[in-house]
């Protein structure tokens, strides 16, 4: 795609040249996982059950810790929709389109520079994790295939959830519009899904919905590595299933946002 790479690195200018933005961007996991993660521990009301309430987790912590890091990808990413929003009122995109450039580049550089800074922010996220007292707690045999697995997940939930509020921005005109959709949007992703709660402490038309949620896929990855390390393997099947939902529907948010971007776009 012509002019991806400049327009990423004008994405990730914008970001780190900010110091309000980039300082919120790198604060926000760390209010997540010491906040949320110690003031909500659910395990505090029945203690002798919350081996099996975590699903073998040591602590609430280690439980959520894939969970908030699905989440923070899908606040940060709802930022990528934002910023074609912001460009098209301040003037950049009308001199975006009438240069030679095409017009999947434009968007696609918004989707990637929100990938990097979701990256950057769940690196914070797990660093935190660990230091903070009752933690974070990795398996003994925790190894660096593990944390490739991890890696990817979060890359590919990252420019899912870009890619999902960019392909939404791509028409739309109004701040408040675009705001409108995505306090509709990501509520539902974050609750009806196992990012914060197991399955069996959920309503159980809530679980079967949760399912189907991506947000429920990448956490159920990095939640089962972190917990177990060295899989079983129906955990490597569980992890393997969902890793092929969460690719399959991130390749086709991604194509449908390239496709809408090509045809739709407009200054």
């Amino acid at each position: 795609m012509s002019g991806l790479i400049p327009l990423t690195m004008r994405e990730i200018k914008k970001w780190y040249r900010n110091p309000t933005f980039f300082i919120v961007g790198l604060l926000q996991p760390l209010f997540w996982i010491a906040l949320f993660g110690s003031a909500f521990d659910i395990t505090r009301t029945a203690p002798q059950y919350s081996y099996y309430i975590l699903q073998g987790a040591p602590n609430y912590i280690t439980f959520i810790i894939g969970g908030i890091a699905t989440t923070t990808a899908l606040f940060t990413g709802m930022f990528a929709g934002m910023n074609i929003i912001w460009d098209r009122r301040l003037g950049p995109l009308g001199r975006f389109l009438a240069s030679p450039i095409r017009r999947s580049s434009i968007v696609m550089s918004k989707v990637l520079g929100a990938t990097v800074r979701i990256i950057v922010q769940i690196f914070i996220l797990f660093l935190a994790a660990l230091l903070i007292p009752s933690g974070l707690i990795l398996p003994k045999n925790f190894n660096i295939l593990d944390v490739l697995i991890i890696a990817v997940t979060v890359l590919l939930i990252g420019i899912f959830f870009a890619s999902l509020f960019s392909a939404i921005a791509i028409r739309i005109t109004r701040q408040e519009t675009i705001m409108g959709i995505v306090n509709l949007v990501n509520l539902p992703l974050m609750f009806a899904s196992y990012a914060l709660f197991p399955k069996n402490l959920m309503a159980p038309w809530i679980g079967n919905i949760a399912q189907y949620n991506p947000v429920s896929w990448s956490a159920i990855i990095i939640r089962t590595i972190i917990i177990n390390g060295k899989l079983s393997q129906a955990q490597w099947n569980t992890v393997l299933n969902n890793f092929v939902y969460l690719l399959l529907t991130t390749l086709f948010v991604v194509v449908i946002t390239i496709i809408l971007a090509e045809k739709e776009i407009r200054n």
